[in-house]
């Protein structure tokens, strides 16, 4: 099933894509029939990355060398390149009415293709639901839903073959495999405007608490990193002088995974110690021991953003992550006590071509420091442009 919206997604918004771009669809796509509206909308991004699989630099190494042991052990298989630009076709709905306590309600939705041009295994669909309902004259409430299907992170140690009984497992000795998964997000928040006075030097205070939850679901043999998420934070936004926004939001995680037995290679030469059992010290002992990803999660956002001109935006952000793992198996190097930092930047413009076309351009650049995949950087650039059938 899967393959086959794998199949039809592309061609289906491409074509819808085509057609928008060239305005052929009439404005009647958009009705209105008393107080309820329906309408169309749709989009296409092209990124670049420098770094599409979050790889180090000698990861990024010994993917450009091509290694014959590496080719044999599937390290890099159908990771094709370092890099790569990314086209994604987007299609979206709206449906406005009448809603619960005779409010404003919104249904919306959208599908999204992601089409790498280098990495084609990497190609997935994804999707959004949303729900808002007008509460009382300040606030909304909002149900989202998110899901993705079909991401190929990139390929994990998932056996090996000691071929000469030594204990030591080298590079051709190992096996490699895809770890693709499937992920779903459910979103509740509410938005309360706290205060709105446009002559004054604060024009606008708006907070938005949410709480969410998450599942991540691996392939065979990577259950292990399945993972079952708890969220919660807090969005506040202020708006000076009718120009300048500043949004704060703090996120809070409970990041659960099953710590079930995994191998690993572990270097037993700096603990000088026979960790598996096998009577032999080794640079790349296999061990099979719990891995267990849980962790607590803070993200702090701030995302300042100016009005150049009525049709004109220029936004900015920041962002830092903190990742306090809690397994408490001392053989699990990469978890145990272990703690995870990123740090991401970003810098935009959005500006409105008139009142249905719009553009972005935005800059990205990631920093992580990750004990499991290693540290690593990736710069992305995005253009988009949107079309609005209403």
């Amino acid at each position: 099933m899967m393959k086959l919206i794998k199949i039809a997604l592309p061609a289906l918004l491409a074509l819808c894509l085509t057609i928008s771009l060239h305005s052929f669809v009439p404005s009647a796509l958009a009705q209105s029939e008393g107080d309820r509206q329906v309408g169309f909308y749709s989009d296409v991004t092209l990124e670049y990355s420098d770094n599409i699989f979050r790889l180090t630099d000698s990861q990024q190494t010994s993917l450009k060398a091509g290694a014959p042991e590496d080719a044999e052990n599937g390290r890099f298989r159908d990771m094709e390149s370092v890099s790569d630009y990314l086209l994604s076709p987007t299609i979206g709905v709206a449906y406005d009415t009448r809603g619960l306590w005779d409010k404003d309600l919104s249904l919306s939705a959208r599908i999204k293709y992601n089409y790498y041009m280098e990495n084609r295994e990497k190609r997935h669909p994804e999707a959004r639901i949303r729900l808002r309902n007008d509460i009382g004259e300040k606030g909304v409430l909002c149900l989202e839903g998110n899901f993705l299907f079909d991401f190929f992170k990139k390929n994990y140690l998932a056996g090996y073959n000691d071929e000469n009984n030594n204990g030591n497992i080298a590079r051709d000795e190992r096996i490699y495999s895809q770890a693709v998964y499937n992920e779903f997000e459910g979103l509740l928040s509410y938005k309360h405007e706290l205060f709105k006075d446009n002559e004054s030097l604060l024009s606008q205070a708006d907070v938005r608490p949410f709480l969410g939850y998450s599942t991540r679901s691996y392939n065979a043999p990577f259950y292990n990193r399945d993972r079952h998420v708890l969220f919660g934070g807090l969005e506040t936004t202020l708006e000076f002088l009718s120009r300048l926004d500043l949004e704060l939001v703090y996120r809070y995680e409970n990041l659960h995974a099953s710590g079930d037995d995994e191998l690993v290679l572990l270097d037993e030469t700096i603990l000088a110690n026979d960790m598996n059992g096998d009577n032999e010290i080794k640079a790349n002992a296999a061990l099979i021991t719990e891995i267990d990803r849980s962790a607590r999660r803070h993200t702090l956002e701030i995302n300042p953003s100016l009005k150049l001109s009525k049709n004109a935006l220029l936004f900015l952000g920041y962002e830092k992550r903190v990742s306090d793992y809690t397994s408490e198996n001392p053989l699990d190097l990469d978890h145990y006590k272990n703690t995870s930092y990123r740090q991401r930047i970003k810098a935009g413009i959005r500006y409105n071509l008139s009142k249905s076309w719009s553009t972005e351009v935005e800059y990205r650049q990631t920093e992580d420091e990750d004990d499991e995949d290693g540290d690593y950087s990736e710069n992305r650039f995005a253009f988009s442009i949107r079309y609005d059938f209403f």
